[in-house]
C-alpha cells in the first residue's frame, strides 16, 4: 500500500496524526508531498525518515503555481539546497496543474512525477510516474478541505493503516 499526503510544511504538518498512524501500524510509511519554501532547514531535517519528502511546487500559493513555468524555474527548484539535501528526487505539482517545460526538465534529471492518467498523452515517453490512480493507494491531503483531509477522513484512513501488512514509497513504485 502506498499512503500520501499533500500540501505538508512547517505550518502545515500534522505530525501529530502522522505518528498516530505510525503508533497504529508500526510498518507504515507514507510519501508527503512538501512545499518546500514553507519550512527551515531545521524542521526539514527533523522529519522521520519513515516519511518521504517528495516536492511539492515551491511555496505553493494557489494550484496553479506550476502551471506555466519555463524551464529555468523549474531547473532552479531541483538545484534549490533544500530540495537537494533533504527532498527525494519527485515532484508533484500543485493542484496537478504542470507545464511541458516542467516534465521535460524531471525527465532530464531523472526525476519522477506523481500525475493522474488524464496527462498520460502528454507527459514525455520515460518519464518515471507514480499514479495513485492504480493499486492499491491512499491520495489525501494534510490539512481539511472538504474531502480526504487526514482529520475528515481518519476513520476511513486509520481502519486502512491498521490493517495494512505492507506501506511503500511512491519513489519505490514509480515506473
Amino acid at each position: 500500500m502506498i499512503v500520501d499526503f499533500d500540501d505538508f510544511s512547517e505550518t502545515n504538518h500534522k505530525l501529530d496524526r502522522l505518528y498516530e498512524l505510525k503508533e497504529l501500524n508500526p510498518l507504515f510509511r507514507c510519501t508527503v508531498f512538501a512545499v518546500p519554501g514553507l519550512g527551515s532547514d531545521e524542521f526539514w531535517g527533523s522529519v522521520p525518515r519513515w516519511i518521504e519528502l517528495a516536492v511539492h511546487g515551491w511555496v505553493h500559493p494557489d494550484p496553479f503555481e506550476c502551471l506555466l513555468w519555463p524551464r529555468e524555474r523549474m531547473e532552479a527548484l531541483l538545484d534549490e539546497e533544500v530540495v537537494r539535501k533533504h527532498f527525494v528526487n519527485g515532484f508533484k505539482a500543485p493542484g496537478w496543474q504542470i507545464s511541458d517545460a516542467c516534465y521535460e526538465v524531471l525527465l532530464e534529471h531523472d526525476w519522477w512525477v506523481a500525475d493522474q492518467h488524464v496527462e498520460d498523452e502528454r507527459r514525455p515517453l520515460g518519464l518515471r510516474t507514480y499514479l495513485h490512480e492504480d493499486g492499491d493507494n491512499w491520495h489525501g491531503h494534510i490539512q481539511n478541505w472538504g474531502s480526504n483531509g487526514i482529520d475528515e477522513s481518519w476513520p476511513e484512513l486509520s481502519a486502512l493503516v491498521e490493517r495494512g501488512t505492507e506501506f511503500r514509497f511512491a519513489s519505490e513504485v514509480a515506473r
